[in-house]
């Protein structure tokens, strides 16, 4: 049986995962990432929105809240050091009566609340709403505009950060999925479904909807996870230009932002539904009536969009805590050497900086001391052009 030596094992691929490997990779030690899948980000971070919200709509007080407003000024950082697709747009948030004109002045008074500045945020009547969205139904009687959110393409950033850690020393190991852990004398034996054995002083568990499994296979099952897929239509590029921001319904009232939004590629994103408790085996799962709600939802915000130009269909999962419905980022009970880093729904895309950072910390604590070092190199270059 092969068996890898390393200071810290990372288990999980995704836009979270890669996240954390980048950023602990400025540091003196062995890192390995195990993704059970052949590729990086196959599931939860290939199958969102794309979107690095505002930082408007997470409760107050929350983890959630936090780290989606320094998790999108840390992008910043990442913009100038790494060279991936994004595009700086505005989001929407439509009311269509009194009722969700008082959520909309809630949001903003929420976002204030949150720490964004008054200047990312504006609340519009319906004349002004027209002149910005001129498809937008003539039913709606006002919006939020946030216009600090940023358009990425998650699977293109899961994979830049990755590179950037892989050059700064990371192991990747795909098709490498966790099926025992263990503690020896101190240290962790991490099995593969490759009959390999990683041993690691520290292990990061950010293995998305199943990262209870793997907090429960080490014995530190201290939380649980439900999950919650929401279904996309995309529409092909014959709709581009429908809509000129990323437009919302009000997310307190219409579950975890409904939106139509142009993607970076020109086509048109039309979702997510949202339907909790889904099996994690379901996760991908389409269906005929989340495809026909969308398309009413489609038509409500903008009337004359052709739902018929529909080219994509798919579905994701978010990852829910079922006791704060937060993110959870912290050490096992009892153990600060296993870290879990789970409950990553949204605004975990625009959260990413700042939770890598916050395991960073974390890290830190686990060996008391984290040496950086002396040739890290942050830049990564984009592999095909895209500006």
């Amino acid at each position: 049986m092969k068996q890898t030596k390393v200071d810290i094992c990372i288990i999980g691929g995704g836009i979270i995962g890669a996240s954390v490997a980048r950023e602990l990779a400025k540091f003196d030690k062995k890192i390995v990432v195990l993704e059970a899948n052949p590729r990086l980000a196959l599931e939860t971070s290939s199958h969102n929105s794309g979107l690095v919200h505002g930082g408007f709509d997470p409760r107050p007080e929350t983890l959630n809240a936090k780290l989606n407003v320094l998790g999108k000024k840390r992008y910043e950082d990442w913009i100038k050091e790494m060279d991936f697709p994004y595009l700086r747009i505005d989001s929407t948030i439509v009311a269509f009566n009194d009722e969700e004109m008082k959520h909309v002045h809630m949001l903003y008074d929420r976002g204030l609340i949150n720490g964004l500045d008054p200047k990312e945020m504006q609340v519009i009547d319906a004349k002004e709403l027209q002149k910005r969205e001129p498809n937008i139904s003539k039913q709606a009687v006002g919006a939020l505009v946030c216009n600090s959110s940023i358009a990425i393409d998650p699977v293109v950033l899961t994979t830049t950060l990755m590179r950037n850690a892989i050059k700064n020393g990371v192991e990747l190991k795909v098709n490498s999925k966790v099926v025992d852990i263990k503690k020896v004398d101190n240290i962790f034996e991490i099995k593969t479904a490759k009959d390999e054995i990683v041993q690691a002083e520290v292990v990061v568990n950010v293995a998305g909807h199943y990262a209870d499994v793997i907090a429960n296979m080490a014995g530190y099952g201290d939380f649980k996870l439900t999950t919650r897929r929401g279904e996309y239509r995309i529409l092909d590029k014959s709709e581009a230009g429908i809509v000129n921001s990323v437009v919302f319904m009000v997310p307190t009232i219409h579950g975890k932002g409904v939106i139509v939004a142009p993607m970076l590629d020109g086509r048109v994103m039309v979702g997510p539904t949202a339907l909790d408790g889904v099996p994690k085996e379901e996760t991908l799962l389409v269906t005929q009536q989340q495809y026909d709600n969308i398309g009413k939802i489609g038509k409500h915000l903008i009337p004359n969009i052709n739902m018929d130009k529909t080219c994509t269909v798919y579905a994701g999962s978010r990852p829910i805590d079922i006791e704060t419905n937060d993110f959870i980022i912290r050490p096992a009970k009892n153990d600060k050497k296993f870290i879990n880093v789970a409950g990553m729904k949204s605004p975990a895309i625009a959260s990413a900086p700042a939770i890598a950072d916050m395991v960073c910390d974390l890290v830190k604590n686990a060996f008391d001391k984290l040496d950086k070092k002396a040739n890290w190199q942050p830049k990564e270059e984009a592999i095909l052009p895209w500006k």
